[in-house]
């Protein structure tokens, strides 16, 4: 049995998110709570409260009589989502360097360092937290709040896709590379140049994605 310290539901979600990241759980495939809470040695209403937060991420389904599924998405609902992950994203960047002032500036840069040794680290899990880290700046520098809500219920789609892009071999170096481009244009003040590289990151992103949908036995 595996034992987790406090907070123990924090632990549970990191665990099966890991397991559908790694492939371990398929993405169609049931989740059988017995199996689990007796796997992770943890309760029924803590593997609940694992599974909301789960499903909030876009990892878990909770279909009305048939239980918790891993999340399924298409070739054609990724594309989707990537498209319009660009042009929210795009605008974001560029109000944020229209707008952000000089400690926004600063705290971006902050929060890009992070990302950068979360993706050094080479656990996924500490990425997608940087890269939450790293949006939230953006996002209270942009100084959108419709924009942002949208875009935040647009991460949660996003999230399980994003896990697969940044498992994919040499992505996590070659996209903090390409979000250090978007960097030095963000800190020069160049909002349309900022907005056509962050755009560019995020066409690079989909094609690993796409490749990875391709590859998968329920593609």
């Amino acid at each position: 049995m595996r034992h987790y310290a406090s907070p123990v539901r924090v632990q549970a979600v990191e665990a099966i998110r890991t397991q559908i990241m790694d492939g371990t759980l398929r993405e169609g495939q049931r989740l059988i709570e017995r199996e689990l809470c007796e796997q992770l040695d943890i309760s029924r209403n803590t593997l609940r409260e694992a599974y909301r937060q789960l499903e909030a991420e876009g990892f878990v389904e909770m279909r009305p009589h048939k239980g918790p599924t891993v999340s399924r998405i298409t070739q054609r609902e990724a594309r989707s989502l990537y498209e319009l992950r660009q042009a929210l994203e795009g605008l974001a960047i560029r109000l944020f360097t229209t707008r952000a002032t000089d400690r926004d500036l600063e705290q971006l840069e902050e929060a890009f360092e992070a990302l950068r040794e979360a993706h050094d680290s080479g656990d996924v899990s500490r990425m997608l937290h940087a890269k939450g880290e790293f949006y939230d700046v953006l996002y209270r520098g942009a100084d959108n709040e419709i924009l942002q809500a949208h875009a935040y219920g647009l991460q949660r789609r996003l999230a399980q896709l994003r896990a697969r892009s940044l498992s994919a071999g040499s992505r996590p170096h070659q996209s903090i590379a390409e979000m250090a481009a978007v960097m030095e244009q963000i800190l020069r003040r160049q909002p349309t140049d900022a907005e056509q590289a962050w755009c560019a990151h995020i066409h690079s992103a989909y094609l690993v994605v796409e490749s990875t949908l391709q590859e998968s036995p329920e593609a």
